[in-house]
């Protein structure tokens, strides 16, 4: 026993010991250079610490109640914290309701010191601006790490006469990689249990298995057809029926633009609108789709799914998702025996009416991190630290790979995983701290990336994306026009995701209704946005 004591302590101070090299790896370099030119941020060990005084951040962000309450079981996370002596305090929203909170929150004065929202381009986040709601970034000269991710073309272009408003969460090097964040996975051992031997390659054959499993019900579950994780995300999958460029984030203003009859209109108010409609309204009728779709909830729809009473999901994340939303929450506990690989499929982009593969096309970021106004300059300087920390080399080895010679060691110049278990779960509030300042999801689909933790989805997920890159082909359209400000555009918001439901559930049929729709759009502007985009783009020589 006292053996297995003093085994169990020279572990644990071995863990210390690594935990505090990993964290406080600047000790002896302050403002060091790695060699890939990113610079270290000084440590907070130092003599003259300049994170002395501790600090409380009020914080809101997607669940934040859970996400913070697990940094007391990450060691990592709370040694990132300590060393900015930084204590968060939580202040909760959902995927439902974030986007109404931030706006009753900015209207009262009760922003939080950190949030995030998708709100780029809105016309709140341009009030937010205007009226000084938000805080601008301090000189980024401070914080090298932040300068360099600012160096980016779409994230640079984002200022507003000279300053900028938020630090946005990239995701993606290119459009392309658009395709993971709004995929869809299907039960493919309950397809096989219906009969289909074959996975689906056009909308044709997707309803088919769709329609089998739904109708034999293999496990007599009153299993449905497709499902999702939020309404939000229904335009990234029906538009893609012979209108991809149409497919929005949900924000409601990053629609896109296309030629058509000569001038410039939103891709969603094309004439290939109205062929995606029917298609999503008659695959409903089939009973090919969730009818409780308008009431889903994140996580009963992942248990839905896991547990056969859904037999396709919706969802956002890509394969990280998949790993920990799906696999490690529910899958491996609900199946021990059985591969999840073997059993649930990725919905490669299906063949539409034009002959193409099409996948959802959005911007290489999704949502941004804003700072109320209320935050002082001393506040507003201990944020940017930690940003800055997050997005350093030291910083993004540690919240990837975790603590080297414990997790992971370094043979050849290259990262070797130790660590066979989950980090998710080994460190469950990492994630959270990498994701509250950029996703940088991209990163995960690497063989030799732990972040997607089980290796049989990790190489479906590199697999899925070369394929991909392989086999689509993103439609022309020109981005400028999307960021382009005219007086009607800056107000007018299209949330395509509300329509499409609206023409689901309705009676009518789908011509007449999406006809009211527009002309709904029309009595807030649509054709004043049009001429003066046109007008605009005309002047700017864009053609």
């Amino acid at each position: 026993m006292l053996r297995k004591k003093m085994m169990t302590l020279a572990l644990c101070i071995t863990l210390l010991a690594s935990v505090l090299t990993a964290c406080g790896g600047g000790n002896n370099d302050k403002g060091q250079t790695a060699s890939n030119g990113e610079v270290s941020p000084d440590s907070s060990n130092s003599t003259d610490n300049p994170y002395k005084d501790p600090m409380t951040i009020s914080l809101g962000f997607w669940d934040a109640d859970a996400e913070i309450a697990n940094i007391e079981k990450d060691p990592i996370a709370k040694q990132v914290l300590e060393k900015f002596n930084i204590t968060l305090k939580p202040v909760n929203m959902t995927w439902d309701d974030y986007t109404q909170k931030i706006q009753m929150w900015a209207a009262s004065g009760q922003l939080p010191d950190i949030f995030a929202i998708d709100a780029v381009g809105t016309q709140y986040q341009r009030k937010w601006v205007e009226q000084g709601v938000v805080k601008a970034l301090p000189d980024l000269s401070k914080y090298p790490n932040l300068a360099k991710y600012f160096e980016s073309p779409d994230i640079k272009g984002l200022g507003v006469d000279g300053k900028y408003y938020t630090v946005p969460r990239r995701m993606f090097p290119s459009v392309d990689w658009s395709a993971l964040d709004r995929m869809v996975f299907y039960r493919w051992d309950l397809a096989q249990k219906a009969g289909i031997t074959k996975e689906p390659e056009t909308w044709e054959e997707f309803e088919a298995m769709l329609d089998a499993i739904v109708k034999s019900d293999p496990e007599g579950k009153h299993i449905t057809g497709l499902t999702t994780t939020t309404t939000k995300m229904l335009g990234g999958f029906f538009w893609l029926y012979g209108n991809p460029v149409a497919t929005s984030d949900g924000s409601g203003s990053d629609f896109k633009w296309i030629k058509e009859d000569g001038k410039f209109i939103p891709a969603v108010f094309s004439k290939k609108a109205l062929p995606a409609l029917q298609n999503m309204k008659n695959m409903y009728e089939k009973g090919l789709i969730d009818p409780d779709i308008a009431l889903v909830k994140p996580a009963e729809s992942y248990d839905n799914f896991v547990a056969g009473k859904a037999a396709a999901l919706l969802s956002g994340g890509g394969f990280i998702n998949l790993n920990s939303d799906m696999y490690e929450k529910r899958w491996k506990t609900a199946y021990p025996d059985k591969d999840i690989m073997e059993s649930v499929k990725a919905l490669k982009p299906l063949i539409g009416p034009d002959g193409e593969r099409s996948h959802a096309i959005f911007k290489t970021y999704w949502s941004e991190s804003y700072f109320s106004n209320k935050v002082d300059d001393k506040k507003m300087d201990r944020i940017m630290a930690l940003y800055d920390y997050v997005l350093s080399p030291e910083g993004k080895d540690l919240l990837t790979y975790g603590i080297e010679g414990v997790d992971y060691k370094i043979e050849n110049g290259q990262k070797v995983v130790i660590e066979k278990g989950s980090l998710n779960e080994k460190y469950p509030a990492s994630r959270f701290l990498k994701n509250l300042v950029a996703y940088e999801t991209s990163d995960s689909y690497n063989m030799d990336n732990p972040t997607i933790a089980n290796e049989g989805i990790r190489k479906e997920a590199v697999d899925y994306i070369d394929w991909i890159q392989n086999n689509t082909k993103v439609p022309e359209y020109d981005i400028r026009l999307t960021y382009l400000s005219t007086p009607t555009k800056d107000k007018f918001t299209v949330l395509d995701h509300d329509d499409l439901l609206k023409i689901m559930l309705s009676k009518e049929p789908v011509e007449s209704y999406w006809n009211n729709i527009v002309n709904d759009y029309k009595a807030k502007g649509l054709d004043k946005m049009i001429e003066e985009v046109n007008a605009k783009a005309k002047e700017q020589g864009i053609e």
